[in-house]
């Protein structure tokens, strides 16, 4: 399968709405932008078009108006993101990118037994392969 194009950050935030909304016309994801990410109505409307050309969003005529839902899950899109980036920026290798994650941000204790958790679920199912 070839490549998804990639995505702008004014795509992925739009992209990111309408995964939230599950469905919408241009209005109602304006409408639904986040408050810190202020965007005209007609930069959402190129945005979407742009979303639906690269097959990321599909739309339906209903009436007068275009219903838009994304044609793509987010787990995809986010596991295609990151392991463009892993790859781009660490060569592929994983634990470069995580000691990095680590050591350049406050690692809180809730999230050190996330990480714990995460490691004895790989050791279970290591033995389970063995």
């Amino acid at each position: 399968m070839d490549p998804r194009p990639t995505l702008s950050r004014g795509e992925t935030e739009v992209l990111k709405v309408l995964w939230d909304l599950e469905k919408g016309s241009v209005g109602e994801i304006h409408a639904a932008m986040p408050d810190d990410r202020v965007m005209d109505y007609s930069t959402v409307q190129t945005y979407v078009r742009r979303l639906v050309a690269k097959g990321y969003v599909s739309a339906q005529r209903i009436g007068r108006n275009k219903i838009y839902r994304s044609a793509v899950r987010k787990h995809e899109i986010l596991g295609e993101a990151v392991d463009d980036f892993l790859e781009r920026m660490f060569d592929g290798q994983l634990m470069p990118m995580v000691r990095h994650l680590v050591d350049s941000r406050k690692v809180t204790p809730e999230e050190i037994e996330d990480l714990m958790k995460i490691v004895k679920q790989l050791r279970r199912e290591q033995n389970d392969d063995v």
